[in-house]
């Protein structure tokens, strides 16, 4: 639970690194954390016989994908501290959707 809360604060020390300590080292470190992440990910793909083609993706995780599970975690935490409790979302159907005819329903 408190690992996903501490992640936003790595990154704004990943920051303040590149800002005011050594540049070189903190990207150095950056890849090194990526090129364990890939190993690990390929791994996995292998255990579930995947091809590796996706894991090209990889690097953006970093930029784009870890910043909106920020905000659903900080979302969810401040939820559960202001005490709200949430209901699950229920989808109206309405049996509307036709089979198009001339089409065999195998």
């Amino acid at each position: 639970m408190l690992l996903p809360l501490f992640a936003p604060v790595v990154d704004i020390f990943a920051v303040y690194g590149l800002i005011f300590l050594d540049p070189l080292r903190i990207v150095a470190l950056w890849f090194v954390f990526l090129a364990v992440q890939f190993l690990m990910a390929a791994y996995a793909f292998r255990l579930d016989n995947e091809r590796l083609r996706p894991l090209w993706t990889l690097p953006l995780q970093q930029f784009v994908y870890r910043q909106l599970m920020y905000l659903v975690v900080i979302q969810a935490v401040v939820t559960a501290v202001a005490g709200v409790h949430l209901r699950w979302h229920r989808m109206e159907r309405y049996g509307s959707l036709r089979v198009p005819t001339g089409q065999s329903q195998e």
